[in-house]
C-alpha cells in the first residue's frame, strides 16, 4: 500500500512539472498592472525593453507566432487610449502589408478586465521577397480604472492553428495585479 501511495505521489509530481505555469507581472519592472500565467514548458517569455512578449517553443512554420503586451506610458492622459491604439496599429503596419481588418470589434470581460479586440490578416514580407499571410489581433484592455494596456499578436496560419487554444488560455489567465 505504501508503494502504491509513493508511486501515485511521484506520478502526480511528474505530471504537474510537465504543465508548470509561471505567473509574470506586467510590466516586469516597477509596479505590476496585471499578472499573467504562462506555461513556460511550451512558451518562451521575454521582458526586454519593457515589452512583455511570448513565443512558442517550436520549430518551423508552427513557431512563427509572437504576442506582445505593453502598457500606456501615460495612462492619465486624455489621449491615452487613442495613443495606445495608434501605437498598436503602427506596430502591425510596420510588420505586415495589405492588412484587412474585421469590420466588427469583439468586446468581452474576463477576470474583471474589459477587452476590445480587432482581428485581421496581412502579409509578412520575407527576406527573399516572398510573402506569408499572417493573422493578427490588436486588443486594448483596461485592468483597472486608470491603466490601459495593449496586446498585439501575429502568427502564420499553421502556428495559429497549433497554438490558438494555449494562447487563449494565457490571455484569459490575466488578472489585475492590485
Amino acid at each position: 500500500m505504501k508503494k502504491l501511495l509513493l508511486i501515485s505521489a511521484l506520478f502526480m509530481l511528474i505530471s504537474s512539472v510537465g504543465f508548470a505555469q509561471k505567473v509574470f507581472g506586467i510590466p516586469a519592472s516597477g509596479k505590476s498592472i496585471v499578472n499573467i500565467s504562462v506555461p513556460t514548458s511550451d512558451w518562451t517569455v521575454s521582458t526586454e525593453d519593457g515589452l512583455f512578449s511570448i513565443v512558442p517553443k517550436d520549430e518551423g512554420e508552427s513557431s512563427r507566432l509572437i504576442t506582445m503586451i505593453w502598457a500606456s506610458s501615460d495612462p492619465t492622459s486624455e489621449t491615452a487610449i487613442d495613443d495606445l491604439v495608434n501605437e498598436s496599429f503602427d506596430v502591425v503596419e510596420s510588420l505586415l502589408e495589405d492588412i484587412v481588418w474585421a469590420e466588427d470589434l469583439s468586446e468581452f470581460e474576463n477576470n474583471g478586465i474589459s477587452f476590445i479586440a480587432n482581428d485581421g490578416y496581412g502579409y509578412y514580407k520575407n527576406e527573399d521577397g516572398s510573402k506569408d499571410q499572417m493573422s493578427t489581433t490588436v486588443m486594448i484592455f483596461m485592468p483597472d480604472d486608470v491603466n490601459v494596456m495593449t496586446l498585439v499578436f501575429f502568427g502564420t496560419s499553421e502556428a495559429y492553428d497549433k497554438w490558438e487554444s494555449s494562447l487563449l488560455d494565457i490571455i484569459l489567465s490575466m488578472t489585475p495585479a492590485n
